[in-house]
């Protein structure tokens, strides 16, 4: 019987085309791969789908592996993975052949998508957590998490509650991958005022341009900004919204613990801005 361990040694590259091959077919080369959830669901919590939205995770997950193998942290089967809002647990199905399966975690403040992942068949330990809640894990016990997507949306004590449990949770050199909103987002909020909004999505942030406008001077003060716009079920706006988050708040609030290692804010590469951080 084909299991994981027999692709433990293939390539990043390799392992990426097998889980778009999976997308059309979940047994690729006598391993069965979790299954999708449909496209609409995809691109609801990720902006894309299948293969797009693969091929966007990959570069992300590829970059986090890198920088924790130049640190001297490298992600392997020892290691203990966290993906903090998994989601449909794309990043999980990445991880899936670097860690071990019981090292492997994912958390959402969301049950339905919880339990939809499940029964894909995402591997790993997939729980919900609250949105002020702990995670069920032991101090000093994580040696990589991936945020992608997520501070983007917590207003500031949500932030820094989530902050404070990956202190407590991290092992010394363990890595934190995620993704802030830089400036350009607050002015493309700003430059929404006053137009006919090209969808939903900018209907909903063209409420906020007028404050988007007034707080950019609160960014290059370094502090974060957050337009409560709300994301739905289990996302009301006290707790789920935009957040434009200055480089200069990461370093001051989540040192002296961690150090940034990596800060790329080029939309060629990733939509949003993409942030390595290191536990000292």
């Amino acid at each position: 019987m084909t299991t994981i361990e027999d692709f433990r040694k293939c390539s990043d590259r390799e392992w990426l085309e097998m889980l778009v091959a999976s997308v059309r077919n979940p047994v690729v080369s006598g391993l069965t791969f979790p299954s999708f959830p449909p496209d609409d669901l995809q691109s609801q919590f990720v902006g894309s789908a299948n293969e797009n939205a693969l091929r966007e995770a990959h570069s992300f997950y590829t970059l986090m592996k890198q920088t924790a193998h130049q640190y001297g942290k490298p992600i392997g089967r020892d290691s203990t993975f966290l993906d903090f809002g998994t989601g449909w647990g794309r990043f999980l199905r990445f991880a899936w052949r670097d860690v071990a399966e019981g090292h492997l975690f994912g958390v959402d403040i969301d049950p339905d998508v919880i339990a939809l992942a499940k029964s894909n068949g995402v591997p790993g330990r997939l729980s919900t957590i609250e949105p002020l809640g702990a995670l069920d894990m032991p101090s000093v016990s994580i040696d990589a998490i991936l945020a992608y997507s997520v501070f983007t949306h917590l207003p500031e004590r949500v932030h820094l509650h989530w902050m404070a449990e990956f202190k407590r949770v991290t092992r010394p050199g363990a890595i934190i991958a995620l993704t802030v909103e830089p400036r350009r987002f607050l002015e493309f909020v700003a430059s929404l005022e006053g137009k006919v909004p090209e969808s939903g999505w900018h209907a909903g942030l063209q409420r906020f341009s007028a404050e988007a406008k007034n707080r950019l001077a609160e960014f290059d003060a370094g502090q974060l900004v957050y337009l409560p716009t709300g994301g739905g079920d289990h996302r009301g706006a006290e707790i789920y919204g935009d957040a434009i988050c200055p480089i200069q708040y990461l370093q001051d609030k989540w040192g002296p613990e961690f150090t940034l290692r990596v800060h790329i804010d080029d939309p060629s590469r990733f939509w949003q801005a993409a942030v390595v951080l290191q536990r000292l």
